[in-house]
Formats: structure tokens, sequence, C-alpha cells
């Protein structure tokens, strides 16, 4: 009888999973983008902005494109095109038909330039069809709502700040503000109905009207945690913002939790005690933000932060806050030393996937950099001597940056140098992984996958040095004498 129950309970819930993910439908007509890739993205983690890719798709040669995704709620996406990010919000069981920007690629030194920041658009919906296929009236569908409150919130948001900044009443301020949440739109669209509220609370910082403990309170304390709706993340984010350094002002407690006790159930019970988190899940959430913030400054030591982490993914009872923690943590230690970087698989310049396990054993010299970049170029000629010197303990690969594979395969005939070239456009997102900004941009790996420089220095007459320093620091520099592996006048002589 028992197992039938737990069976019967496990079909129901696979039952409204399976209800609960539909089909999310985006189509047009581009002839102007015949040829191009498009793919859309959606912000799976709003502390530290990781990305996941919802859907792709190629533009055909008469401009024809339909993507589809499963979702399990409202939520923003956005797609890069050219010099334009492009942005909007869709519905579970939806169906848009969309006209993209004019298309405007990017110019080779844009391209190049690490810092270009692409223009911000609202994508241009033409028709939505909800999940009956019944064309939705425009007053009623998401996009437009966000757009019409956005027109009324923005000026006010810019009138309050003005009206802080100068002293004026404040009686004024706080009747705006009053006034503009009793008329807040109650359209029957939850994920707008709770965008407006929590955009709402926004004003009070434009008119530095509250700290965080009435914000908290009002907007927080007794409200579901939405993790998927922006304007509450934006809200969320502004109002803890620097939480525990404000905590730490009333006393050195937090210090001694964190620093020295590392301890997630201590910090709980510690934060508890302050009456802004009244509720296990927000405290645990506000956590969760400022380690990731704080790991980024100098208040707190970085090995408790991560501890804290560890035990966060053990000890919470809450899955999404299991996996915000393991996102965070893979996000502040892709790029430490002594820490595995993020991998990848990319093609070689004979179209063979290429990740970095092919590369265990050896030290991997590694560097981001284009065939059309100066300074790359003149490095290369350093790097085909470290290559010819210490190739038996020395792996170099270069990840080419340039716009087509068939670019650097190009290259890799004219040149005659003997290390691995591999092209970054079928995982793009490895630019942002290894926080490349300029080129060239490079790391050192140890044998066993982890970094030992990061970043470590680009190509020049030092760089063999360096390498033999960190060898010598490790003890391996005798060994790999010994082995033959490294050239000196006694083995040479030999």
């Amino acid at each position: 009888m028992i197992r039938r129950t737990l069976l019967l309970i496990a079909l129901l819930c696979f039952i409204a999973d399976v209800l609960a993910t539909q089909q999310v439908t985006i189509s047009g007509n581009e002839p102007d983008y015949a040829g191009c890739a498009i793919t859309f993205y959606s912000i799976d983690n709003y502390f530290c902005n990781s990305e996941i890719k919802m859907g792709e798709c190629t533009v055909t040669a008469n401009g024809d494109f339909i993507v589809r995704f499963s979702s399990t709620n409202d939520r923003l996406i956005y797609t890069r095109l050219g010099v334009f990010h492009v942005r909007f919000y869709v519905e579970p069981g939806f169906s848009y038909e969309v006209k993209l920007p004019p298309r405007t690629d990017k110019s080779p030194e844009e391209k190049e330039n690490p810092f270009f920041e692409e223009v911000t658009v609202y994508m241009n919906i033409l028709s939505v069809k909800n999940s009956e296929g019944q064309k939705m009236a425009p007053e009623k569908e998401l996009n437009l709502l966000i757009c019409k409150f956005d027109e009324t919130f923005n000026p006010l948001y810019d009138r309050l700040a003005i009206d802080a900044a100068m002293r004026r009443p404040v009686a004024r301020i706080d009747s705006t503000i009053r006034i503009f949440r009793e008329k807040l739109p109650r359209t029957g669209n939850h994920y707008f109905d709770r965008y407006a509220f929590y955009r709402s609370g926004l004003l009070y910082y434009a008119a530095q009207r509250s700290g965080s403990k009435f914000v908290s309170n009002e907007y927080f304390a007794s409200q579901p945690v939405l993790y998927d709706n922006d304007a509450y993340m934006e809200l969320f984010n502004t109002t803890y913002d620097k939480y525990f350094m404000y905590f730490g002002r009333t006393g050195d407690d937090i210090y001694k939790v964190i620093n020295r006790q590392a301890s997630f159930s201590g910090l709980k019970r510690l934060l508890a005690q302050d009456g802004v988190l009244p509720a296990d899940n927000l405290c645990e959430l506000v956590i969760l933000k400022n380690i990731y913030d704080e790991f980024y400054a100098d208040r707190f030591s970085r090995l408790a932060l991560l501890h804290l982490l560890d035990s966060a993914i053990v000890q919470t009872k809450i899955e999404r806050h299991r996996e915000l923690s393991r996102e965070i943590r893979a996000k502040i230690t892709r790029l430490l030393r002594g820490f595995e970087p993020p991998d990848f698989e990319l093609y070689s310049q004979d179209s063979t996937l290429v990740g970095l396990q092919h590369y265990r054993g050896k030290y991997v010299y590694l560097m981001f950099c284009t065939t059309q970049n100066y300074v790359c170029l003149s490095q290369y000629e350093l790097l085909e001597n470290l290559y010819r010197n210490h190739h038996k303990w020395l792996q170099i690969v270069v990840i080419s940056v340039d716009e087509r594979l068939s670019d650097m395969r190009s290259f890799r005939q004219k040149n005659d140098y003997r290390w691995d070239f591999l092209h970054f456009a079928n995982a793009p997102e490895v630019l942002k992984n290894y926080d490349v900004r300029i080129f060239p941009t490079c790391y050192l790996i140890d044998p066993e996958g982890k970094l030992a420089l990061s970043p470590a220095p680009a190509a020049n007459e030092q760089l063999e040095q360096t390498l033999l320093r960190e060898l010598n620091g490790r003890g391996l520099l005798r060994e790999y004498i010994r082995k033959g592996w490294i050239e000196t006048p006694e083995n040479t002589n030999r």
C-alpha cells in the first residue's frame, strides 16, 4: 500500500513537471541575416550573471528562422546580433513572431575590443499567440505591459533622484511614492504584477528615503523568492548590497563567525538576530549573494568564504540554493591558482574537437590571440623557440579569436608553427569564462589540470625563466632535467 502511494505521488509530480514545462516558439523572416546563427540566452544566476542557452537556430537562405525551447516560467531572454543586445520577455507555451533590428555587424576593431558594449534594444514583436493558438491582444501582452509601465516609472525614478539631490520637501517625495504604489496596475499577469511591485521598491532608493530594513520588511520578509524575475532580483541586490559589512558595524561577531569558524549554520543564526531576515530561505539567499560579492573584496578570508559555500551545498534544504552555491563556487574559483580552469572543446586546424583533458600530463601555456593582432604576431617567434626547447614537458595552445575557422587554417598553412591552434567559434563563451579582455591573454595550467599561473605573463624574453622558476618551486626542475626534458650544459654534453 505504501509503495503504491509513493508511486502515485511520483507520477503526479512527474505530470505536474510536464504540465509546468511548455514550449516557447520564436520565428521570423530576415533575408539580411541569411546564414547567421541566432542564439537566445537567459540569466540563470542574478548574483554572478551566469547565463544559460535557451535555444538556437540558423537563418535559412530565404531569411526564415524558428527557435523552440522549453521553459517552466516567464523570463527575460536576449540575443546578441552584431552591435545589438536584443531582449524581450517570453511566457511558456507562447509563440512570438518577431522583427530583428537592421543587421549591423561589428567592425574588425569592435570585434577585437573586449570592452565594446552592445547597444541594448527591445525586440520588435509583430504578433503573439498563447498556448491555445489564440492571438493575444496587444494590451494584454507581457512585453507591452512592461514597456508601458517603464514609460511611467523611469521618468518618476529620475525625478525623485533629482528631488532628493536638491533636498526638496520630504513629504512631497513620500506622497509621490505612496500614490504611485497605490496606482500600480493589477493585470492578472503574475510576472508583470510582481515586476511592477518590485520596481516600485527602487523608488525609495532613488529618493534616498529609507534603509534596507524598511524595504526588506516591505518587499521581501513575507514574500516568496522570485529567482527568475529580473525586477525582484534587481531590488534584492540593491537592498542587500554589502549586508555583511553593514551588519559588522554593530560588532565583530560576523567576522568571527566567517573568518574563524566558517560556519554556515552559525552565520544564519547570527543574521537572524538582526530581525531583517526572518525567513530561512531569504537569509540563505542573502548569505549567498554576499559571499559572492565579498569574495572580490578584502574584508573576509577567501578560504573561509569557500568553506561557507561548501557547507551551504551540504546543509541547505532548498535545491535552488544548492544549485546557486555550486554556480557561485564555480564562478569565483574558475581562474584561481590551484583550481581547475573552465573546460572547453574547440576545433583544431584539422577540425578535430580538442579539450583540456587532451593535454593532461603536461604543462599547458594557453594563449588567446588573433592572427591579425600585431602584438600576438610579434610573440609567435618567441613561442616557437619556447616550443623547440621545452615541448617534452610544455604544450603550447593558442586559442584563435579570428572571425572564421578558415582564417586560422590559412594562417597555419602559411606559417610552420608546431604548437596547437584551436578556434573559439563553436564555444564563444570561452572568452567570457577566461576573462579575455585584451590580446594576448595567457594562463599556465599544470599537469594535473589546475591553474599554475593566472594570468601568466605574455611571451617575452623572461617567460622561459618564469616557467623554470615555477618548476623549481614545485620541485620538478631537477626531475625534468634528469629525464632530459630540459637541456643543461651537463646533459647536453652527455
